[in-house]
């Protein structure tokens, strides 16, 4: 008998748990995103996964731990979203512009955002994940600092108040448009434009929409 096809290595078994365990964490998920937090059941999880309720209580013995690591996972995406957006120009005009886009939730179904304005009452009770949330905050914060200070720099800016006190304002009309849109208001498709008036404003230039 081949010992090495009855018996997986070390290094597979590592892999496939990983596996397994990044597919419950997308299934919790969906299922916060559809129930909140609050309303989710490892039942839910397990029907979102196509497991047993047993499979994910293997991997996830309190499912209060699938949950944390469901709500990070979504922070990282959201973060991943908004930095690759700056990334893509070097221009400041255009970067704010798509970073601004990228900061809304595209509609009442956006997953990660649905997830993470749902949290917020679960993570007053969680100082980690708290202080996650506080640190992605602090991070856009940052990101549109610099954007705005290097578009003054190269003389496309006129920043109408500090780059510290523009950007805090952006961030949060980001975070107040995007409670709207996961909560069915009709203005996802306006939000963008009404936040670029402000930053247009803000930094003395015309920002246009991006193309589509």
């Amino acid at each position: 008998m081949n010992c090495a096809s009855a018996y997986s290595s070390p290094v597979a078994r590592r892999k496939d748990q990983a596996a397994r365990r990044r597919q419950l964490t997308q299934a919790a998920r969906r299922a916060i995103a559809a129930r909140g937090v609050e309303g989710v059941r490892v039942k839910d999880v397990a029907a979102e996964a196509g497991l047993s309720s047993q499979a994910v209580l293997y991997y996830y013995p309190a499912l209060d731990d699938l949950i944390e690591e469901a709500i990070q996972r979504a922070l990282e995406r959201f973060a991943e979203r908004r930095f690759e957006a700056v990334e893509r120009s070097d221009d400041p005009r255009r970067a704010l512009v798509e970073a601004i886009a990228a900061g809304l939730p595209a509609g009442a179904d956006d997953e990660d955002l649905r997830v993470l304005y749902g949290a917020a009452a679960y993570l007053r009770d969680k100082p980690a994940l708290g202080a996650l949330i506080r640190s992605l905050t602090d991070r856009q914060v940052e990101r549109y600092r610099r954007l705005l200070e290097l578009g003054e720099a190269r003389g496309l800016f006129r920043l109408a108040d500090s780059s510290e006190a523009i950007a805090r304002n952006i961030v949060a009309l980001e975070d107040a448009y995007g409670l709207y849109i996961i909560g069915g208001a009709p203005i996802a498709n306006e939000a963008p434009d009404l936040i670029r008036s402000f930053a247009s404003m803000a930094v003395g230039s015309t920002l246009d929409p991006p193309p589509t």
